[in-house]
């Protein structure tokens, strides 16, 4: 039995856990759009990929897992870079996956050719495309761990047209399992000098920032305000804690 490279790809982001994806559809992304439907991933258009991108890194901060913005070669990606550095510098979680002209044709003036894995690669914690197509939940599981765990930020995935339109042999084709959060754990030592700190300050002032947010903390930082019965100041990205 074999699948092609555009159900590889809507299989490897089901095992994920991805539920929904963000996108625009062309060449040579179509097939990868309808193979994602057909898993059962609600598909979310837009006509924009500025717009579809900054969408997909909003969802990654409201529910902790990579979004995902699926677009065309080219222009597509160029397009859809806005929504990527947002997600990289305001450490939100997000894979952008790219369409790109057949690895065959690359250097001879292809339909919207153009080096996006190099183009991505500074605004990005990995960007990578598969060598070969049974290797796509392969790198896709290392997009998604990148884009979430540590510091979370912006992935790439580039996927050429041949890759997509192909197909391989399921038996070669690796089962990937769910993302797992993991959770960075500040050192104690640390943590008591910052208690012991806060309780000698004459007058401490508690500034709530976004990992607060992420933490979902607001229970604990309203119990330490009225402890301490200090002001507090949220940053932008910390304002409803």
């Amino acid at each position: 039995m074999s699948l092609s490279g555009a159900q590889v790809i809507a299989k490897a982001l089901k095992q994920q856990g991805v539920s929904v994806v963000f996108g625009i559809v062309g060449i040579p992304v179509v097939d990868v759009a309808e193979a994602i439907q057909a898993e059962g991933i609600k598909f979310i258009s837009f006509r924009n990929e500025q717009s579809c991108s900054y969408a997909a890194s909003a969802w990654g901060f409201l529910t902790g897992q990579p979004g995902v913005c699926l677009v065309v070669s080219g222009p597509g990606v160029v397009h859809a870079l806005a929504g990527v550095v947002n997600s990289q510098v305001n450490l939100w979680p997000l894979v952008l996956i790219g369409g790109s002209c057949e690895t065959t044709l690359e250097g001879a003036g292809a339909f919207q050719e153009c080096q996006q894995v190099e183009m991505c690669r500074p605004y990005t914690k990995f960007s990578a495309r598969p060598q070969r197509i049974e290797l796509i939940p392969t790198v896709l599981q290392s997009a998604t761990r990148h884009a979430a765990l540590g510091r979370p930020g912006a992935a790439y995935i580039d996927l050429p047209a041949d890759f997509i339109q192909g197909s391989v042999d399921t038996s070669v084709v690796p089962s990937i399992g769910p993302l797992r959060p993991v959770f960075a754990q500040a050192d104690p030592a640390a943590i008591r000098e910052a208690a012991m700190l806060l309780a000698n300050a004459r007058s401490p002032l508690i500034i709530v920032g976004k990992g607060a947010a992420y933490a979902r903390a607001e229970t604990a930082v309203r119990a330490l305000v009225e402890k301490y019965q200090a002001p507090f100041l949220p940053t932008p990205m910390g304002k409803g804690v």
